[in-house]
């Protein structure tokens, strides 16, 4: 029964995000595809999976009490790193958090500086380089690398 309810939500929240998708109005169009492309697409895979959800539902399985406390303790280090990303700046603050996140999940030290170092570095180098997104240095680097924050 909880499955069926979660579905109903679920097809709700598409058919709101595919409405808010078709309402969308923009002054120009930048791109042949448009800002209204991805809400679309979003919200009729929501809808899409929401009625297999709803047709075929299965038995609820909860997690266990560990599996619960991880989920807690990752969202509240995204809400840290939230908070800590314009003092920060990307490359530290998402290190940190690739590194916490590892070290939950039981991973050694070096393979958990490992992945914060190798993950918030190729990602900066994707949205730096590739997609030519500016992301923040941080406040607290500003001053030495002489750059406004």
């Amino acid at each position: 029964m909880i499955d069926r309810l979660f579905g109903v939500f679920l097809l709700c929240l598409g058919l709101y995000v595919l409405y808010g998708g078709f309402s969308l109005e923009v002054p120009f169009s930048y791109d042949p595809l448009g800002p209204t492309a991805f809400p679309i697409a979003l919200g009729a895979v929501l809808v899409l999976l929401s009625l297999f959800v709803i047709a075929k539902p299965q038995n609820a399985k909860f997690p266990g009490l560990n599996t619960e406390l991880k989920t807690v303790l990752i969202v509240l280090l995204l809400f840290v790193y939230q908070l800590g990303f314009d003092f920060l700046g990307f490359l530290l603050s998402t290190a940190l958090l690739v590194f916490c996140i590892a070290k939950i999940f039981k991973g050694t030290t070096s393979q958990a500086f490992g992945a914060g170092v190798g993950v918030s570095g190729v990602v900066y180098l994707i949205f730096s380089f590739l997609l030519e997104v500016p992301l923040p240095v941080g406040s607290l680097f500003a001053k030495l690398l002489g750059v406004s924050s």
